[in-house]
């Protein structure tokens, strides 16, 4: 199996039984660097019911995880007992003080970005109108140029001022040190998917499968740049498939111009020094 590198090891908090990633920094480490995508299921604090674009933060399912951690790419945190050993120390009044001082600087890093990308974007709009591409733009930048510096400075007071930007913050990491948190076990063997282990570490991604009747849609690529290849479902090494479930799968997954892939885990032999591997199976309905 090839290691899914990423360049730091994955902070993934587990809460009320699920994996959640609230770093948005580690949600593109896990989408760059080792295929793995999640699914977002965070919603806006004033739109609650928001169910287009979804946000922070990322979902992982428990095979994805028990692959992450194998790897050494991810390591799971219990969430709620660091926050619940941390906050009470916060009715300390110093304590309060220092969290709105680090939002504070938060928003003043912000702003300074948005001033900066602002007079980026002027200094193009100028540039473009020195060169004369709008006549009427040059000529209203000639005329600018010649006023003297108090009518310039008059000009520039006029204009309105821009509504300072506000913070909210999306993560606990001012809140909460790393040193609060503690390692728990990964998820078990149980959940653990060797299928899913198999395709993450041969460069596919996936997403949740439902829609498709499986298990898991399969991409060769970011599914933000490619369409699905495979609709895969896993099953066990001795676990018979019934057959009105190749049929529904593979038919399904043709008229959606995929191929059902299903594969399982192959016990390795006694006394063999070699890990279980993994085999998988293609099928593509005909005549359709």
């Amino acid at each position: 199996m090839a290691a899914l590198q990423a360049p730091f090891p994955v902070r993934v908090a587990r809460i009320a039984g699920r994996y959640l990633v609230f770093d948005t920094e580690a949600a593109a480490a896990l989408r760059r660097h080792v295929n793995t995508n999640g699914v977002l299921v965070g919603t806006a604090p004033q739109q609650p019911t928001q169910n287009i674009f979804l946000g922070l933060p990322v979902e992982l399912r428990p095979e994805e995880v028990e692959t992450l951690v194998r790897t050494g790419a991810a390591y799971v945190v219990d969430g709620a007992a660091a926050h619940r050993d941390t906050l009470p120390s916060y009715r300390d009044p110093a304590r309060r003080q220092a969290y709105v001082e680090s939002l504070r600087r938060h928003k003043e890093a912000a702003q300074a970005a948005l001033a900066e990308r602002s007079a980026q974007r002027a200094a193009e709009v100028a540039n473009k109108l020195k060169r004369g591409k709008n006549n009427k733009g040059a000529a209203a930048a000639a005329a600018v140029a010649a006023q003297s510096p108090e009518q310039a400075d008059g000009a520039a007071t006029a204009l309105p001022q821009v509504k300072t930007m506000g913070i909210t913050p999306t993560s606990s990491t001012d809140l909460v040190p790393a040193g609060a948190y503690r390692c728990v076990d990964a998820p078990s063997q149980d959940e653990a998917a060797p299928l899913c282990r198999h395709l993450l570490s041969n460069g596919f991604h996936m997403t949740p499968g439902l829609r498709f009747g499986a298990q898991y849609s399969v991409y060769p690529g970011d599914p933000l740049r490619f369409h699905a290849h495979f609709m895969a479902s896993q099953y066990g090494w001795d676990e018979p498939i019934p057959i009105l479930d190749v049929v529904a799968a593979g038919r399904l997954a043709t008229a959606v111009k995929k191929a059902f892939l299903f594969g399982g885990e192959q016990p390795a032999a006694e006394g063999a020094d070699h890990e279980p591997q993994v085999r998988t199976f293609c099928l593509e309905w005909a005549a359709m």
